[in-house]
């Protein structure tokens, strides 16, 4: 899995050296939900775990994720995004919410699918709090495209508002 850091590129957690240099990572810090933002916190502890994974195909890129986690969709017609399970996205028609934080202006949308699950995968994350939502490049080139995902949704609306995201 990747995040993005400040200097605006994605930074592959798999290969995370012993000691690292102050990296920070960009969420979207819905804590307060009147005062939702893009932020970028310290990279303090990796999470490690055992989990199911979904290989999902957004556009023309593929990425792995956690099957029990959750992804920010949105229909560019209805333009409410909306916080939906990995478990309901097969075969449906939605499409994830991508911009890049840093240097994107407008918002796109692009078809999501899952092609392959996985019964048992190694993970690594950051330690999230509840409210962050974790910004997942697409590419692993400067200016990158994110994607959205989160695990606990216990203070993430269902429906979010527009004028957070961009």
């Amino acid at each position: 899995m990747k995040i993005l850091t400040v200097d605006n590129e994605s930074y592959d957690l798999d290969y995370v050296p012993e000691e690292i240099e102050d990296i920070r990572y960009c969420v979207l810090d819905y804590s307060d939900k009147d005062n939702a933002d893009y932020i970028f916190v310290p990279l303090v502890f990796l999470e490690s775990f055992n989990a199911p994974a979904a290989v999902l195909r957004m556009g023309k890129h593929t990425i792995n994720v956690p099957l029990d986690w959750n992804l920010i969709v949105c229909d560019p017609m209805v333009g409410d995004p909306e916080v939906l399970p990995i478990t309901s996205l097969n075969d449906r028609g939605f499409k994830a919410f991508t911009i890049n934080p840093i240097s994107g202006f407008m918002p796109e949308f692009i078809e999501v699918e899952i092609i392959n699950i996985y019964q048992d995968m190694k993970w690594y994350f950051p330690k999230l709090k509840y409210g962050h939502i974790l910004a997942v490049p697409l590419e692993d080139t400067p200016k990158p495209k994110c994607v959205y995902f989160v695990k606990e949704t216990h203070k993430i609306p269902d429906v979010l508002s527009t004028d957070d995201l961009w």
